[in-house]
């Protein structure tokens, strides 16, 4: 059984050694909340392989790790985006300044390896390298992003939007997944396709996270953030796509807040609202035909469900 609340103390109880002062901003970006949804792909996948043997203790270390490379991740993006907040808080990088936010980001990584030298030992070199591949991965995703950015909208395909956060979400979920079977020492070619699938449910989880930052309303987040920074989500696409050539114009040229209401009104008067919709849960069928033949098929189910129709 998933013990949030334990969980959540276990975070708390992290020790910061050699940071000094700073030590604090390690435990504001730990602390910051949010859905753990890493650590409870994780525990979940491992309960279901270890089975009766399965252990908190076991899996704790691997955790804990995740959510670390999940909040470095996290801590680095806000620093690119020049973002004000996370999780309904200021970010790092507002309350302090940028190298400092960019330094805390890096010790939150060293974390990362301090908490996997807590595994077994026969565990912990394979789980270590899928951690340390999805991060490599999460990189390429962000450089993706950033490409994107600099490119005009005429040259950024569907295609290569989907590859972004296949990268930069999607490698991680994905990691979550074939980490905890490893740990549970699950056949390889059963971790292969749990991480593949893995991957599918990040790719459905940061589309749904692209189509809120328009449409959501209790995100944590002001709306329409994406398109202030100009990012090419599936939405900035559609909308581009099917937009007069002045208002393409005034989307590309228009910075800020005239920017963000322009782009909200545009996305509304198109009816992307209701298409996004209808397009999430394909990207969700898409994801469901994976699961044949796959021993947790209906763990996989039961976590679907749970992500559909949230609301941040």
């Amino acid at each position: 059984m998933w013990q949030s609340d334990t969980y959540e103390k276990s975070l708390s109880e992290l020790s910061w050694p050699y940071l000094g002062k700073w030590a604090q901003w390690m435990d504001y970006a730990v602390g910051g909340g949010g859905k753990r949804l890493r650590p409870y792909l994780v525990w979940r996948i491992y309960e279901f392989y270890a089975g009766e043997s399965a252990s908190w203790e076991r899996a704790l270390p691997l955790m804990r790790s995740i959510e670390l490379l999940h909040t470095f991740t996290l801590v680095h993006d806000d620093v690119m985006d020049k973002s004000q907040l996370r999780r309904g808080k200021p970010t790092l990088y507002h309350l302090t300044d940028e190298n400092t936010a960019i330094l805390i980001g890096d010790a939150l990584l060293i974390g990362v390896y301090q908490e996997l030298m807590n595994l077994p030992p026969e565990s912990c070199k394979r789980v270590a390298s899928i951690l340390s591949t999805a991060a490599l991965r999460v990189c390429h995703g962000q450089l993706l992003d950033l490409e994107l950015g600099r490119q005009p909208t005429a040259s950024v395909t569907e295609a290569s939007y989907f590859e972004m956060i296949k990268e930069k979400t999607g490698a991680l979920i994905g990691a979550a997944l074939e980490a905890g079977a490893a740990l549970a020492q699950a056949p390889i070619e059963e971790c292969e396709r749990l991480r593949l699938i893995g991957e599918s449910i990040g790719v459905y989880f940061q589309a749904q996270d692209d189509y809120l930052d328009a449409f959501g309303d209790h995100t944590g987040k002001s709306r329409g953030g994406d398109i202030v920074e100009g990012k090419k989500t599936f939405l900035w696409l559609w909308a581009w796509n099917e937009a007069t050539e002045e208002d393409r114009s005034r989307l590309e040229n228009m910075h800020g807040e005239e920017r963000r209401l322009f782009g909200l009104a545009l996305y509304e008067s198109l009816g992307l609202r209701e298409r996004g919709e209808v397009f999430l849960k394909e990207v969700r069928q898409r994801t469901e035909e994976l699961l044949i033949g796959v021993s947790c098929h209906a763990l996989i189910r039961e976590i679907l469900h749970r992500l559909e129709g949230r609301s941040r």
